[in-house]
Protein backbone atom coordinates (compact mmCIF):
# COMPACT_ATOMS: atom_id res chain seq x y z
CA UNK A 1 0.00 0.00 0.00
CA UNK A 2 2.93 2.42 0.58
CA UNK A 3 4.38 1.47 -2.45
CA UNK A 4 1.97 2.41 -4.20
CA UNK A 5 0.91 5.70 -2.50
CA UNK A 6 4.64 6.85 -3.09
CA UNK A 7 4.57 5.45 -6.74
CA UNK A 8 1.12 7.55 -7.57
CA UNK A 9 3.09 10.34 -5.81
CA UNK A 10 6.17 10.42 -7.94
CA UNK A 11 3.85 10.19 -10.81
CA UNK A 12 2.22 13.16 -10.06
CA UNK A 13 5.27 15.05 -9.31
CA UNK A 14 6.69 14.23 -12.51
CA UNK A 15 3.37 15.60 -14.33
CA UNK A 16 3.47 17.95 -12.93
CA UNK A 17 7.07 19.11 -13.31
CA UNK A 18 6.90 18.00 -17.12
CA UNK A 19 4.11 20.83 -17.57
CA UNK A 20 6.51 23.52 -15.94
CA UNK A 21 9.04 22.25 -18.17
CA UNK A 22 7.21 22.72 -20.45
CA UNK A 23 6.16 26.17 -19.90
CA UNK A 24 9.66 27.38 -19.30
CA UNK A 25 10.84 26.11 -22.59
CA UNK A 26 8.24 28.06 -24.58
CA UNK A 27 9.16 31.10 -22.30
CA UNK A 28 12.86 30.68 -23.39
CA UNK A 29 11.91 30.11 -26.94
CA UNK A 30 9.33 32.95 -27.18
CA UNK A 31 11.85 35.29 -25.48
CA UNK A 32 12.72 38.50 -27.14
CA UNK A 33 15.60 40.96 -25.68
CA UNK A 34 15.18 44.76 -26.56
CA UNK A 35 18.40 46.47 -25.90
CA UNK A 36 17.14 50.11 -23.87
CA UNK A 37 19.39 52.57 -25.85
CA UNK A 38 19.59 55.03 -22.66
CA UNK A 39 19.65 58.84 -23.77
CA UNK A 40 20.32 61.35 -21.52
CA UNK A 41 17.88 63.94 -20.27
CA UNK A 42 17.03 67.70 -21.72
CA UNK A 43 19.11 69.11 -18.99
CA UNK A 44 22.43 67.21 -19.95
CA UNK A 45 21.79 67.00 -23.38
CA UNK A 46 21.64 70.57 -23.58
CA UNK A 47 24.56 71.25 -22.57
CA UNK A 48 26.94 68.89 -23.71
CA UNK A 49 25.33 67.94 -27.50
CA UNK A 50 25.46 64.81 -29.56
CA UNK A 51 29.25 64.10 -29.11
CA UNK A 52 28.98 62.06 -25.70
CA UNK A 53 28.30 58.24 -25.76
CA UNK A 54 29.70 54.93 -24.01
CA UNK A 55 33.47 54.60 -24.78
CA UNK A 56 34.19 58.87 -25.71
CA UNK A 57 37.54 59.38 -24.28
CA UNK A 58 36.91 63.19 -23.16
CA UNK A 59 37.82 65.48 -19.77
CA UNK A 60 35.72 65.76 -16.77
CA UNK A 61 36.63 68.85 -13.72
CA UNK A 62 37.88 67.71 -10.69
CA UNK A 63 37.37 70.85 -7.94
CA UNK A 64 37.99 71.62 -4.63
CA UNK A 65 34.51 72.69 -2.54
CA UNK A 66 35.25 74.71 0.57
CA UNK A 67 33.00 74.15 3.83
CA UNK A 68 30.53 76.82 2.23
CA UNK A 69 29.71 74.99 -0.72
CA UNK A 70 32.29 77.60 -2.90
CA UNK A 71 34.05 76.26 -5.82
CA UNK A 72 37.95 77.09 -4.69
CA UNK A 73 39.71 75.69 -7.47
CA UNK A 74 39.68 72.80 -10.54
CA UNK A 75 41.58 71.06 -12.67
CA UNK A 76 40.81 69.15 -15.23
CA UNK A 77 40.67 64.95 -15.56
CA UNK A 78 41.40 63.01 -18.97
CA UNK A 79 38.38 60.19 -18.10
CA UNK A 80 36.71 57.49 -20.39
CA UNK A 81 32.61 57.62 -20.37
CA UNK A 82 31.83 53.84 -19.01
CA UNK A 83 27.70 54.44 -19.18
CA UNK A 84 24.94 56.69 -19.61
CA UNK A 85 21.99 56.66 -18.01
CA UNK A 86 19.45 59.23 -18.28
CA UNK A 87 20.05 61.83 -15.33
CA UNK A 88 24.14 60.78 -15.27
CA UNK A 89 26.79 59.75 -16.70
CA UNK A 90 29.81 57.16 -15.39
CA UNK A 91 32.95 58.17 -15.79
CA UNK A 92 36.08 56.05 -14.86
CA UNK A 93 39.76 58.67 -14.76
CA UNK A 94 42.19 57.78 -17.27
CA UNK A 95 45.13 59.99 -15.32
CA UNK A 96 45.63 60.61 -11.55
CA UNK A 97 44.88 64.19 -10.65
CA UNK A 98 46.36 65.60 -7.57
CA UNK A 99 44.89 68.98 -6.34
CA UNK A 100 47.13 71.26 -3.32
CA UNK A 101 46.02 70.76 0.11
CA UNK A 102 43.15 72.65 1.88
CA UNK A 103 42.72 72.82 5.20
CA UNK A 104 39.67 70.77 6.31
CA UNK A 105 39.63 68.89 3.24
CA UNK A 106 40.15 64.92 3.29
CA UNK A 107 40.79 64.14 -0.50
CA UNK A 108 42.93 65.78 -2.49
CA UNK A 109 42.47 64.67 -5.98
CA UNK A 110 40.80 61.37 -8.29
CA UNK A 111 42.88 58.49 -9.00
CA UNK A 112 43.55 57.12 -12.15
CA UNK A 113 40.57 54.00 -12.48
CA UNK A 114 38.67 55.79 -10.55
CA UNK A 115 34.84 55.98 -11.18
CA UNK A 116 32.18 58.54 -10.75
CA UNK A 117 28.56 59.82 -11.62
CA UNK A 118 29.30 62.64 -13.28
CA UNK A 119 25.45 65.01 -13.27
CA UNK A 120 26.33 68.57 -13.58
CA UNK A 121 27.34 67.88 -17.72
CA UNK A 122 30.68 69.29 -17.13
CA UNK A 123 32.51 67.89 -19.95
CA UNK A 124 35.13 68.58 -22.68
CA UNK A 125 36.07 67.32 -25.87
CA UNK A 126 39.80 68.69 -25.06
CA UNK A 127 41.99 69.63 -22.14
CA UNK A 128 41.86 72.99 -23.69
CA UNK A 129 37.82 73.46 -23.46
CA UNK A 130 38.12 72.18 -19.80
CA UNK A 131 41.07 75.01 -19.05
CA UNK A 132 39.05 77.69 -20.80
CA UNK A 133 36.27 76.80 -18.46
CA UNK A 134 38.16 76.48 -15.49
CA UNK A 135 39.20 80.26 -16.18
CA UNK A 136 36.29 81.44 -17.52
CA UNK A 137 34.65 80.84 -13.76
CA UNK A 138 37.41 81.88 -11.84
CA UNK A 139 38.85 78.44 -10.54
CA UNK A 140 42.08 77.71 -12.19
CA UNK A 141 45.20 77.63 -10.78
Amino acid sequence: MKKTVFISLLICASVILSCNSKKRSDEIKNYTYQEKTPTLNENLKGKLGDWVSEGTVCYGLVVIIDGKGKVVKGLPVKAKVISLKTDSIKMKALERVNLAEVKGCTKMGLAKGETWWETEGDLFKTEAEALAYLKEKGWAN
